[in-house]
């Protein structure tokens, strides 16, 4: 299992190489519905939580396949009143990577609605303004990253004699695209030697197609990663899967064995997808199967309707941002034993040690290396010194930003889903680059941005090496510490401060190792010109990280203010090369002082306040939708504007 899990943790570290997820800004908009405005005593109404995603994320259905977490609201109801489970609407086999594995996960993408039934207790007085109140959790994902997100319910109704429906959010509550009662439906369920057969049998009326049948279990038995197999004869289906036996490679735990099938059968009608729910014994072969159970037959459901007014009123909603942090709650069946503080510990110390090989901390491990060399033959407490005060700027802001996030109950990396915070660090990177490639130099090594840094010139450097390395590591922390991460912020704070101190102590190992080992440090190649060389390489990474960053920064700001904001990077680099063209010793000092020191602060300092203008401002302007056939027409027949945006993206 160990074995196993290095394998796992190296294969997201080293695929996110190729295809880093940086920061935020991809969020996912929620809003709540009441079915009614007034409850009568006694009755039951529901509630919808409709939720959008950005484009490539999904959210989970209550088996996610792999592991993640669902929908979970917990509730703050008047007196007397209950709510039920989490009512899912039918998911979809998503077929996606995780760490670069292929993987099939059950959820949603696009818009979604998530249901719950309210019962007001027998005794209510009339009149009173209720209010129904709760915390929504969910996670989103995609192919490199995973995010926590929560939304405030505050709904008001008044208790009354009589129901009164709400007629605004009415048309979402007509038949919703959930799996129907078993009424006139017969099963029979068969397991032998480690796979099923489901049979189902349909009532008349209902007209089953060949394709889109699958099962999604709800208690886990069944293989997610499998295929699964389906005949259908008429109005019978029978279905094909087998036993979950576990996977170590993706962290999924070996299903219950029970007694019992429980999940939802999804089939294809002439007028969309439909589903009917699962919950019948299990018979180890057909000869101990219980007889088969007549029930009440029951329509089907049209989900193009569904769909379209589901569209209708999500156009119209009033949508916020949610961005709260959510207590990390496993779903059923998955032990939260895979995520332990011991083991998260472990890895999170050596998925701080690979941090070093990802693209934006790399350099900062190269030069550092450079560092050493220069220092070899020096005095070694001096190189420890170094060494130690390097890990020491690590943890002082490790421990400040893990302060801040558990302080502000914000989500591991959303300091990045700050445009000031990331259009910040993207300026500090540019200037790292073009030092590197030697357009200025402001002291013996990059590792000394903001003052000199190594040898014998003080350990500010080395301190703030430690600082720098922190601030451009956490959006690198790859898939795979998300689960950590996540589990972290659900634990008490001092267990939280123990996992983010492990990290730190994880990127600044192989520092402080080499530092208390000179022998090693004289094993690395001699001061010489390779070094300018090699500084010049790293510069081509840093800037490879610059892009990354642009790119959620785009996200961030919109299209408009990213253009500015290159203008002004291109002015900061411009006050950059005066700087270094006219700012040494050796220019006249005319020129020094006009030229190398007033002109060029001006153009920094130009850029930089242009830099910060634009990173301030959010992303505004029409919420464009995307187009789909019928889309216009649609919005035509509610005498709506459309405006229509045709064009090309060069």
């Amino acid at each position: 299992m160990m074995q196993r899990s290095l394998i796992l943790l190296l294969t997201f570290f080293f695929s996110s190489l190729a295809n880093a997820q940086f920061g935020g800004g991809d969020k996912s908009t929620f809003k709540a519905v009441s079915q009614v405005t007034g409850i009568a005593p006694g009755e039951t109404f529901k509630i919808a939580l409709q939720l959008n995603h950005p484009e490539h994320w999904h959210s989970y259905y209550v088996n996610p396949g792999i592991l993640g977490t669902s929908m979970k609201v917990d509730w703050a109801l008047p007196d007397g009143f209950t709510a039920s489970e989490t009512i899912f609407t039918i998911p979809r086999a998503i077929e996606t990577k995780s760490g670069g594995l292929d993987t099939v996960l059950y959820g949603y993408e696009g818009e979604v609605v998530f249901y719950y039934e309210i019962t007001a207790p027998k005794e209510l007085a009339p009149g009173k303004d209720l209010t129904i109140s709760g915390k929504a959790g969910w996670q989103i994902c995609d192919e490199g990253s995973c995010v926590q997100e929560s939304g405030e319910i505050s709904l008001v109704i008044k208790s009354a004699a009589a129901t009164v429906p709400d007629a605004a959010g009415a048309a979402v509550f007509e038949n919703p695209p959930i799996a129907k009662p078993a009424d006139g439906w017969t099963f029979e369920a068969v397991e032998e030697e480690g796979s099923f057969s489901l049979t189902a049998t349909a009532p008349d009326g209902i007209s089953i197609q060949e394709d889109g049948i699958y099962f999604f279990s709800s208690d886990q038995q069944v293989d997610s990663q499998s295929l699964q197999d389906a005949e259908v004869d008429g109005q019978m289906i029978i279905a094909y899967f087998d036993r979950n036996f576990g996977n170590e490679d993706l962290f999924i735990d070996k299903g219950p064995t029970l007694e019992t099938m429980s999940g939802m059968l999804v089939y294809q009608t002439e007028t969309g997808r439909a589903a009917v729910n699962v919950s019948i014994p299990l018979s180890a072969n057909p000869d101990a199967a219980d007889p088969p159970v007549d029930m009440a037959p029951a329509p089907a459901v049209h989900l193009e309707t569904v769909k379209a007014t589901a569209e209708e009123i999500a156009a119209g909603a009033e949508l916020y941002d949610v961005d709260a942090k959510l207590e990390i709650v496993l779903p059923g069946g998955i032990e939260e034993k895979k995520v332990t503080f011991g083991s998260s510990l472990f890895f999170v110390f050596i998925g701080g040690l690979l941090l070093n090989l990802m693209p934006c901390v790399f350099p900062v491990l190269g030069l550092k290396v450079m560092g050493f060399v220069a220092q070899a033959g020096e005095d070694e407490k001096k190189i420890k010194i170094h060494g130690l005060v390097f890990g020491l700027g690590l943890l002082v802001t490790m421990w400040i930003l893990s302060a801040v996030i558990i302080s502000l109950n914000l989500n591991w990396g959303e300091q990045l889903s700050n445009p000031i915070f990331l259009g910040a660090i993207i300026v500090l990177l540019f200037a790292m680059g073009l030092n590197l490639f030697g357009l200025f130099e402001i002291g013996t090594s990059l590792t000394g941005v903001g003052g000199e840094l190594q040898g014998k010139k003080g350990y500010s450097g080395s301190f703030f090496s430690g600082v720098l390395t922190t601030l451009i590591a956490t959006p690198c922390s790859g898939p795979f510490l998300g689960a950590v991460m996540g589990f972290a912020l659900s634990q008490p704070k001092p267990i939280a401060f123990a996992v983010f101190t492990v990290f730190a102590l994880g990127i600044a190992s192989p520092y402080i190792v080499l530092s208390f080992f000179p022998a090693l440090i004289k094993k690395l190649p001699r001061p010489g010109a390779w070094m300018e060389s090699f500084k010049q390489i790293m510069a081509f990474l840093v800037f490879a990280t610059v892009v990354f960053f642009l790119k959620s920064y785009l996200t961030l700001v919109g299209e408009e203010h990213f253009n500015y904001f290159l203008f002004a990077l291109t002015l900061i680099g411009l006050g950059a090369y005066l700087y270094g063209r006219w700012g040494t010793p050796i220019t006249s000092k005319t020129k020094r002082m006009v030229t190398g020191y007033a002109l060029s602060g001006l153009m920094i300092f130009g850029g930089l306040t242009w830099a910060y203008s634009v990173s301030k401002k959010p992303k505004d302007g029409l919420a464009w939708q995307e187009w789909y056939p019928g889309v216009i027409e649609l919005s035509r027949t509610k005498k709506r504007i459309v405006w229509v945006d045709y064009t090309a993206d060069w």
